[in-house]
């Protein structure tokens, strides 16, 4: 009998750990009601980190590879030249939007591994422009130029067609406004300097036209 208390002592411990675990992840801001059901944020989504550079030397700090900061570039100097070139000319490092911001680290040998603070358990437009500006603000602090997505990597989809298209629109319109805020001339570009409308855009038909050509092949097997 005591054996069987002291099991269901322990079954019950690890449900409430579980239940206490398994609470989905609220907006930090949401204390301040500041982003509670809008897409509204105040703040920083990554305060705890600073912009992330290559330090050049001073009185507290080492240079390059010799820097004992964990946040800082070991080898790579975006401005520094090399043979005609500055490096973020010759390494164009892009942020996946996809695995960075909408994966979980699970896979089908385990559970998600990674939550973010500012996700509130669901994929409603205001959701998915919270997201776009933590990528924004995560590509400023990392010095990256560029990033990629799918079109439903970062718009949900509607209950037709329309308002998928109409979902995807909204919301790159704030990616729109978001590269020219961050002021960095090449975050207002993609893709070799076009714009970012026409790179969509470009990506949009090729898009069509490869659902066109593949649907005969589908409907033939």
């Amino acid at each position: 009998m005591k054996k069987v208390k002291i099991f269901m002592i322990f079954l019950c411990f690890n449900a409430a750990f579980f239940l206490v675990s398994a609470e989905p992840q609220t907006c930090p801001a949401d204390s301040g009601g500041k982003c509670s059901g809008s897409d509204d944020w105040e703040g920083e989504f990554f305060p705890e980190i600073p912009h992330i550079k290559y330090e050049l030397s001073d009185q507290n700090h080492f240079f390059g590879p010799n820097s004992s900061n964990p946040l800082a570039y070991k080898w790579y100097n975006a401005e520094e030249e090399i043979p005609g070139k500055k490096m973020n000319d010759w390494f164009r490092f892009s942020v996946a939007f996809w695995l960075t911001f909408r994966g979980t680290g699970g896979d089908p040998f385990g559970a998600a591994t990674k939550y973010w603070p500012w996700e509130d358990g669901t994929n409603s437009v205001a959701m998915v422009k919270r997201r776009m500006r933590a990528n924004f603000e995560f590509l400023k602090k990392l010095g990256v130029d560029w990033w990629c997505f799918h079109d439903r990597d970062i718009a949900p989809d509607g209950n037709t067609l329309e308002e998928s298209n109409k979902n995807l629109d909204e919301v790159i319109e704030l990616a729109k406004e978001l590269q020219k805020a961050i002021h960095e001339p090449r975050l207002d570009h993609c893709g070799e300097r076009l714009s970012f409308s026409c790179i969509l855009d470009t990506c949009t038909e090729e898009q069509l036209a490869l659902r066109l050509e593949s649907m005969p092949k589908l409907l033939r097997n």
